[in-house]
C-alpha cells in the first residue's frame, strides 16, 4: 500500500547532530571530489587531449545531471538519502581508481560521467537531508553553513595534492581520491535520520515559475565553470602559477561569504541576493579575463567566490520554498540546472578557449552570468509574486 512518502520528524537535539554530521561527510566527500581536479587535467593533458576534447570530458558533468538528478532525488524523497548517497560514494571510489589505466577519449568520457554520476547522486541527496533538517524560516542561512562544507574541501584538497603532486606517481592521486570516497560512506552509515515511510515522494508536478529560478542557475553554474573547470589552465598560462593557490582563494574566500551573509540572506528578496551575487562575479571574470599577475588573479577568484557563496544558498531555499514537500526533487531540480551550466559551460567555454583564448573564455562566462541577473524580472515565489 502507497501512502504518504514524508519521513516522522526528527527532534530539534537530533536534527542538529544529524545534520552535523552530514555536513562532515560532506566536507569528507567533496576533499576526495575536487582532489580529482589537477590530476586529471593532468592526465588528460599527458594523453594527449587537444583544448577542446579536454573540454568535453570535463564538462560531461550535464549528461550525468539530466540522466541522475531526477532520480536521485526521487530516491531520496521516497527511501531517504543516506542510500543514495552511498551509491554516490561507490560511484567515485570506481569512477576514480580506473582513470590511470586509460587514455582514449571515449573511455575518459565514460569515467568522468561515472564521477559525475557519484557526484550527483551524493550532492543531491545530502543536500536534500539539510534541506529537511533546517527549519523553514532560516533555510537559506542553514544552505550558506552547509555549502561551507564544499568550499572547505577546495580549500584545501587541491593545494594538498599541488603539494604532493611532485612526490608520487600520478596514479596515486587517483587511489587518494578513492580513499575519501570510503571515508565518506563509512561516515554516511552513522548519521541519524528518521525513518522514511516509503511512497511516491510527493507530486510529479512542478510549478510554472519554477523555469525563471532554473535558468538563473544555470547561468550561475556556467560563471562558476569558468573558474571550476579551467583553474589550473589559467593558472599555468598566466604564470605559471600553483593552480591549488586559486581553488585554496576561492575556498577561503567563499567561506567568508557565506558566514557574512548567513543571517543576512534569509531578510532580504531572493532577487536582490541573486542581482547582488551576479556583480560581484561578474567583476570577478573581467578580472580574469585580463589580469596576468598572481595578485589581479586572486581578486578575481574572491570576487567570482563571493558570487557564488551569495547566489547558492540563496537560489536554493528558494527551490525548496516552490516544493516543500518533496526535498529530494527540489535538490535535484536546482543542481539539474547548476550542473547543465558546469556542463555545458564547460563545452561552450572549452570551444571559447579553443578559438579566442581565456580572455574569450571568461568574457562569455561574463556575458552568461549579466543574462542570468537579467532574467531575475521573471522570477516569482510560491505565491506566484516577485520573489
Amino acid at each position: 500500500m502507497t501512502v504518504s512518502s514524508a519521513p516522522i520528524e526528527l527532534t530539534a537535539p537530533a536534527a542538529e547532530r544529524g545534520f552535523r554530521l552530514t555536513w562532515i561527510a560532506t566536507v569528507v566527500f567533496f576533499a576526495g571530489f575536487y582532489s580529482l581536479l589537477e590530476p586529471l587535467t593532468r592526465h588528460l593533458i599527458a594523453v594527449g587531449l587537444n583544448d577542446a576534447e579536454i573540454g568535453l570530458v570535463l564538462g560531461s558533468f550535464g549528461i550525468a545531471a539530466l540522466i541522475g538528478r531526477p532520480f536521485a532525488g526521487m530516491l531520496a524523497d521516497r527511501y531517504g538519502s543516506r542510500p543514495v548517497m552511498l551509491v554516490g560514494a561507490g560511484a567515485l571510489l570506481i569512477g576514480s581508481a580506473f582513470v590511470p589505466m586509460v587514455a582514449d577519449l571515449p573511455g575518459l568520457l565514460g569515467l568522468r560521467l561515472l564521477q559525475s554520476a557519484g557526484y550527483v547522486a551524493f550532492t543531491t541527496a545530502g543536500t536534500a537531508l539539510a534541506v529537511r533538517l533546517s527549519p523553514s524560516d532560516r533555510r537559506a542561512g542553514r544552505m550558506a553553513i552547509f555549502g561551507v562544507a564544499a568550499n572547505v574541501a577546495v580549500s584545501l584538497a587541491p593545494a594538498l595534492v599541488s603539494f604532493i603532486l611532485p612526490h608520487i606517481p600520478l596514479s596515486a592521486a587517483f587511489w587518494l581520491v578513492g580513499a575519501f570516497a570510503v571515508l565518506a560512506a563509512m561516515l554516511i552509515g552513522v548519521v541519524p535520520t528518521a525513518p522514511v515511510i516509503h511512497g511516491s515522494g510527493g507530486s510529479g508536478a512542478l510549478p510554472a515559475h519554477i523555469w525563471p529560478a532554473v535558468a538563473i542557475t544555470l547561468c550561475t553554474g556556467v560563471g562558476f565553470g569558468a573558474f571550476f573547470h579551467f583553474a589550473p589552465i589559467l593558472a599555468e598560462r598566466r604564470g605559471p602559477y600553483p593552480p591549488g593557490l586559486l581553488y585554496t582563494a576561492y575556498g577561503f574566500a567563499i567561506i567568508a561569504a557565506r558566514f557574512l551573509v548567513h543571517r543576512q540572506i534569509d531578510r532580504i528578496s531572493t532577487r536582490h541576493a541573486i542581482v547582488l551575487a551576479a556583480v560581484l562575479m561578474a567583476a570577478g571574470l573581467a578580472l580574469a579575463a585580463f589580469g596576468l599577475s598572481l595578485p589581479i588573479l586572486l581578486i578575481a577568484v574572491a570576487l567570482i567566490a563571493a558570487g557564488s557563496g551569495i547566489a547558492h544558498p540563496a537560489l536554493l531555499a528558494h527551490h525548496a520554498r516552490l516544493l516543500p514537500d518533496s526535498p529530494g526533487k527540489a535538490s535535484a531540480i536546482f543542481y539539474i540546472g547548476f550542473d547543465l551550466g558546469l556542463g555545458a559551460g564547460g563545452w561552450l567555454l572549452g570551444l571559447a578557449l579553443q578559438l579566442g583564448g581565456l580572455t574569450a573564455l571568461y568574457l562569455c562566462a561574463l556575458v552568461v552570468v549579466v543574462l542570468g541577473a537579467m532574467l531575475t524580472a521573471w522570477l516569482r515565489g510560491p505565491d506566484g509574486n516577485h520573489a
